[in-house]
């Protein structure tokens, strides 16, 4: 039905066309009756002329219009007039986002005023079980007041699924094909959409998306010369990064982007309320707002935004003369902090590059990816695009490959042949292994040996696998020499051959600092000795300098200090040297220190449940995910009943406990104070939950109630508590003290009675040697075994039977071992890759679950030991270099 200006339909005078589509057609008109201005949307006769098609629309209609959300144009009614079916709906005047979008984008202040508002409306619609599927800039709009609304909600379901690509491709493809298209999909499609697939709350996510691309680059990330080579991009090619566009933009907005924009719906935010979080997130950060905006709130005007812009940048150009001028007339020093200029990202590929190595003439870089499936090493120009894998022909993990100080050899490491460090030609001829043990190898100045860690690391420190020494090795091969038995990761060999850098964890906290150590061997000198997590040292080339990375300061970067190369003193401060990387790890400097690479790290952390068969142990099909998004979210327990899960947030704030149902919803925070709470445990009555805390200075344990309620320290009488476990009736905890209690200084196991302040400690013997301390981590369900971690030794771990006082070693690798219900088997982690099953009686092992790439955390059972909870990390990098001025 076509209406003409002047027509009447009902008691609605129109007054003119809007737009039209394959929806229908919308009209602007008078309501007769109440004296208002609305929007008509008449269906075309198709929908109107299905009866099943009818009522869904009805049934639909009726769900948009119960949101009632300030950013959601609101539908009136659903009408029939003269056989013609149509929408009444709020009549917005403004403009749409195409109209508002510049051809380079917006700011990042602008861009979140709109994208805030935008992500709430789809966020609440989410909420209510309605998926959009038409999202794209011309269905959103800015009043002239300033709101913004989404049209067209949930509407876009009308149309029939595609049943093949090809229809996908005959779909209409954007308002600017004809004039006054309203509905439009192909450049917005989420893969699923474009392949015919069911489309969820995450197809919502992927189409924000493209639309927060467009909004921050004036470009779309997927185009084509025809709808189905748009499709086409959008199922086969990764997105542009924003810094090939817009490098002023932060490296968090590009994450958040290239989240939605995964072409695998798992990977992306679950839901637009994680996406909206996120981008709350991101305006406290960097527009220095500590409140998120009201739902409904307005968006500040485009052009009065501008003004305060100027304004803000004015007195930023004066702050910085001032500064520029206190820096000329003050500071004096004979080597200034380099600026780092000209950064330039050297991959993107999905997955992980990382562990970078530049040539000594800084023109080329190798680095570990796993983009063919298994981890190779590959060989790239800094001013090029295309690697070349150098190990191809092996299917084992190739990784952390090392220049050679002539260019003309690269060290790696290498799971091939039972493992160790391979030296192979610049351009991946005559692979040798030089030792069948060792990881992240570093060459000496004159190419003669190489200095590795026998432990892996690969990002966090704390993470590493045990206890790691330092070992020299002919380049040629030959027996090796042991240089620091202490604690080692990631060495440097310094450049006129003095000394050697490393990481070193202190003791069996997560502080971790960088020390240096003769390269003969002997007495190792503190480099860093902070709380600080300190690592992965690089010599400057002139031995002046050792750069290292760290998260004092709050966020992982780059650090220098100066130092002596000869004794390894210290000769002044540390000084940041900040990228745009939101995790910077893997430094590597050029030869005339001008050029720095490094990984840029990407991890999430969220916490997901498996299926155990109780009898057989077996997984029933993949983990789900409990919790989504990029806060580190760590250690979780389920509840006695099964309902709820609690965990704590390792970052985004660290310390804090919260609590979810275990289908993803509820979230609740259970602490939100400076402390930093840990490793929380639910009692087995399932009304109080107990974790290790600092809040009284030093590590005690505390316990608070499911609701939040009656915080209370429960561990009084002893110098220090870490990990609890709860005994089966709830009435004692077992955990470990620390170095620094003064009747145990060694940090024996102890017992206490629960939710008392002063109750007698009852201390558990030593573990033999040479484990000595005993972590627990799990009390059996017949009360007689407490299970726990080997602390020292890190080697596998124990039982302690409670009848005659004695450990028994269970098993050789492995930590954090959890009982079944039948007190005879437990489950537990090895090596962040694998969950096993060992049996008490018979110490027969049997693998579970394993993954590939990711990170397992410790797993925790429910109560009838169907389900274990865990964390899982998974962890994206991309390679970057910058110029050092």
């Amino acid at each position: 039905m076509s209406l003409s200006v002047g027509d009447r339909l009902a008691h609605y005078d129109v007054t003119a066309l809007i737009g039209e589509g394959g929806m229908g057609q919308v009209y602007r008109a008078t309501d007769t009756k109440l004296k208002r201005d609305v929007a008509l949307k008449v269906l075309p006769p198709e929908t109107a002329a299905d009866p099943e098609r009818l009522d869904r629309f009805r049934r639909e209609a009726q769900a948009i219009a119960a949101l009632n959300h300030p950013n959601v144009v609101t539908i009136y009614s659903v009408e029939e007039s003269d056989a013609a079916h149509f929408l009444t709906m709020e009549l917005v005047d403004g403009k749409t986002l195409v109209e508002l979008i510049p051809p380079r984008g917006l700011s990042l202040e602008d861009l979140l005023a709109l994208a805030i508002p935008l992500t709430d409306a789809v966020s609440a619609a989410h909420e209510r079980g309605i998926v959009h599927r038409d999202l794209k800039p011309a269905n959103v709009m800015v009043g002239d007041d300033g709101r913004l609304k989404v049209l067209d909600f949930g509407l876009a379901k009308l149309r029939p699924m595609f049943s093949s690509r090809s229809e996908a491709a005959a779909a209409p493809t954007a308002m600017h094909t004809a004039p006054h298209l309203v509905l439009g999909t192909a450049p917005y499609m989420s893969p699923e959409q474009a392949e015919g697939k069911p489309a969820d709350a995450r197809s919502d996510v992927f189409s924000l998306g493209v639309v927060l691309f467009e909004m921050a680059t004036g470009t779309r990330p997927f185009r084509g010369d025809s709808p189905a080579a748009t499709i086409s991009s959008i199922l086969r090619d990764p997105a542009p990064p924003l810094s090939e566009i817009r490098p002023d933009l932060p490296s968090d907005l590009n994450r958040v982007i290239r989240r939605c924009l995964r072409k695998d719906p798992a990977r992306r935010y679950r839901a637009a309320l994680d996406l909206r979080n996120e981008l709350a997130d991101l305006k406290e950060q960097f527009t220095g707002s500590k409140s998120m905006p009201a739902i409904g709130a307005r968006v500040p005007r485009l052009s009065h935004v501008l003004s305060l812009r100027v304004a803000a940048v004015i007195g930023v150009a004066a702050a910085i003369l001032v500064v520029a001028f206190k820096l000329a007339t003050e500071r004096r020093q004979p080597s200034q902090l380099p600026l780092p200029t000209n950064f330039k990202q050297l991959t993107n590929s999905p997955g992980i590059e990382w562990f970078p190595s530049l040539s000594p003439d800084g023109q080329w870089i190798v680095f570990a990816g796993d983009g063919a499936g298994n981890r190779d090493i590959y060989l790239q120009s800094v001013t090029g695009q295309t690697a070349i894998n150098l190990t191809a022909d092996s299917v084992d993990d190739d990784d952390q490959p090392a220049f050679s100080p002539d260019g003309g050899r690269i060290a790696f490491r290498s799971s091939r042949d039972d493992g160790g460090i391979f030296v192979m030609g610049r351009t991946g001829e005559a692979v040798r292994r030089v030792t069948r043990e060792g990881f992240n190898p570093a060459w000496s100045p004159d190419g003669s040996q190489l200095v590795y860690a026998t432990s892996r690391l690969e990002l966090r420190p704390a993470n590493s696998d045990g206890r790691s020494e330092l070992w020299v090795v002919g380049a040629t091969g030959g027996e090796p020499t042991r240089v620091h038995e202490g604690d080692a990761t990631l060495p440097e060999w310094s450049p006129r051959g003095l000394r050697i850098a490393f990481g070193q964890r202190l003791g069996a906290g997560r502080q971790t600092n960088v020390a240096t150590v003769p390269a003969e061997g002997g007495e190792a000198v503190a480099v860093t000795a902070d709380s600080a997590v300190s690592w992965n040292p690089v010599w400057a080339p002139d031995g002046e300098h050792l750069y290292y990375v760290s998260n004092r300061g709050g966020s992982t970067n780059v650090w220098r200090v100066p130092i002596d190369e000869a004794s390894g003193r210290l000769l002044g401060e540390p000084e940041p040297l900040t990228t745009p990387a939101p995790f910077a790890a893997h430094l590597t400097i050029s030869a005339d220190g001008q050029r720095l690479a490094y990984s840029s790290i990407l991890e999430t952390q969220n916490i997901y449940k498996l299926g155990l068969d109780p009898a057989s142990g077996e997984a029933l099909g993949d983990p789900v995910s409990v919790t989504t998004g990029s806060r580190f979210w760590s250690s979780p327990d389920p509840s006695p009943d099964g309902q709820w899960v609690v965990f704590y947030s390792q970052v985004q704030p660290e310390g804090d406990l919260y609590i979810i149902r275990t289908d993803g919803t509820g979230l609740r925070q259970l602490t939100s104070d400076q402390a930093t709470d840990r490793v929380p445990r639910w009692s087995p009555d399932g009304d109080w939950i107990v974790s290790f805390s600092d809040r009284s200075g030093r590590l005690q344990i505390w316990e608070i109630r499911v609701d939040g309620s009656e915080l209370r320290q429960v561990s009084g009488t002893v110098g220090e508590g870490g990990v609890a476990a709860w005994s089966p009736d709830g009435t004692r905890l077992a955990f470990t003290t620390g170095a620094s209690d003064p009747e145990s200084p060694a940090g024996n196991a102890c017992i206490l009675e629960a939710h008392s302040t002063d109750a007698a400690v009852v201390r558990l013997p030593p573990a033999p040697p040479p484990d000595s301390r005993f972590v627990p981590n799990s009390w059996s369900v017949d009360g007689r075994w407490i299970a726990g971690q080997n602390w020292y030794s890190r080697l596998g771990f124990s039982v302690y039977d409670l009848e005659t006082q004695t450990y028994d070693r269970l098993s050789e690798f492995g930590e954090w071992p959890v009982w079944f219900p039948d007190s005879r088997r437990l489950l537990f982690v090895s090596g962040g890759r694998e969950f096993h099953i060992v049996d008490m009686s018979t110490r027969v092992t049997k693998l579970v679950f394993s993954v590939l790439r990711d990170t397992l955390g410790p797993p925790r059972l429910t109560r009838d030991g169907r389900e274990a909870y865990f964390s899982r990390r998974v962890t994206e990098s991309d390679v970057w270099v910058f110029t050092l001025q």
